[in-house]
């Protein structure tokens, strides 16, 4: 039975894992819009690996570097492979390529660097995934941004070319962003991230999938002018 709740949270990271495996193979077959949802559901698989594993006490070293690599997969290659098809047969379709590999990076900085404990230096994985798989979903349901990519070569290029550089580039900086852990259920320990989620659920009720760059965006602002979000928990 021990062993069986030991491996709980390392089997939703191999579902991890396998979406984001899954969401690659939608890519090869022209499948955009389902390999973005297979990204969706890799990052739920991540978010409840790392709670299941709080809540039955079973961390392990093998279940956080399971965890990175599952990451690099769902949040790294297959991003990648999104932007590397929508910007089509040009000569920047490699581009997208950079994507899985700053991933890399960012996700073994983040494996060895103890001061992450309580809030992120540089973009998650996950967040630089989701806004990547954003845009298929977007160009899937928004007439008008579907219209322009698909009138407009050079603006598609450019736009994916630099959305890539500029995940890639956040994945690894300095920034400091807030994580969604809390330390209580608090208003007054918590304010950003309730803000947070609050200003997110009305973005994506009012504008659906076109909300998700904007939400991303709100999360940098909030974070630049958020403080006491990366203060450790009071010792109890």
């Amino acid at each position: 039975m021990n062993e069986i709740k030991r491996n709980i949270p390392n089997f939703i990271t191999s579902l991890n894992l396998l979406f984001g495996c899954i969401a690659i193979v939608f890519v090869f077959q022209n499948r955009v819009s389902d390999a973005s949802w297979m990204i969706v559901y890799a990052a739920v698989a991540d978010f409840f690996d790392g709670m299941a594993a709080r809540l039955l006490k079973v961390h392990s070293p093998i279940g956080k570097e399971l965890d990175s690599l599952a990451d690099v997969v769902s949040f790294g290659v297959a991003p990648g492979m999104i932007i590397f098809h929508l910007i089509g047969t040009h000569p920047f379709d490699w581009i997208g390529l950079i994507v899985p590999v700053f991933a890399a990076i960012r996700l073994a900085k983040f494996n060895i660097d103890t001061r992450q404990t309580y809030y992120f230096i540089g973009l998650p994985s996950p967040a630089s995934g989701l806004l990547i798989a954003a845009f298929p979903l977007i160009l899937q349901h928004d007439s008008y941004w579907r219209s322009i990519y698909l009138s407009n070569i050079t603006f598609t290029i450019w736009f994916f070319a630099g959305l890539a550089i500029i995940c890639s580039g956040m994945m690894v900086s300095e920034m400091k962003l807030f994580s969604l852990k809390m330390k209580d259920l608090s208003w007054a320990n918590n304010k950003t991230r309730y803000s947070f989620l609050i200003i997110s659920l009305a973005c994506f009720i009012v504008l659906s999938y076109t909300s998700i760059p904007i939400i991303m965006l709100l999360y940098v602002i909030l974070s630049l002018l958020s403080k006491k979000s990366f203060d450790p928990p009071a010792a109890v």
